[in-house]
Parts: structure tokens; C-alpha cells; sequence
């Protein structure tokens, strides 16, 4: 009984630390005449497809920044 008991705990533990679809990262980058949108489930892939969707829509000599990540 105590091993079940401590197995479930473990698992309801584990599964809060697990992001949902609701705790998603949303980012958007700018550059002077283009930006970009991202999400993910995890910030860091949010901000790379942002910055990627930017670059592409960004003529040569303009960069791209970070604006927000919600």
C-alpha cells in the first residue's frame, strides 16, 4: 500500500512539472519593415522561430530583435 501510494505522488508530481498546451510561449521579433511570431511549449524554440520567420520576411541589412515573450 505504501509503495502505491508513494508511485502515485510521484507520478502527480512529475505531471505538474510538465508544460500544457495552456502554459505555451508566444514571442514576437521585429526588424524595421518585417516581423515574426512564435510558439512553443518552451521559450527558447518560441524566440528561434520568431526570429526565424522575421529573418525571412527582413530584407538584407536589417536585423531582427526580440520585442516580447508572453
Amino acid at each position: 500500500m505504501r509503495k502505491t501510494l508513494l508511485a502515485m505522488s510521484a507520478v502527480g508530481f512529475i505531471l505538474t512539472l510538465v508544460p500544457t498546451e495552456a502554459s505555451a510561449w508566444v514571442c514576437r521579433a521585429d526588424s524595421a519593415s518585417a516581423y515574426g511570431w512564435g510558439s512553443h511549449a518552451y521559450r527558447g524554440p518560441a524566440v528561434r522561430r520568431a526570429l526565424a520567420e522575421c529573418a525571412i520576411r527582413t530584407p538584407r541589412g536589417q536585423t531582427c530583435y526580440l520585442s516580447w515573450c508572453r
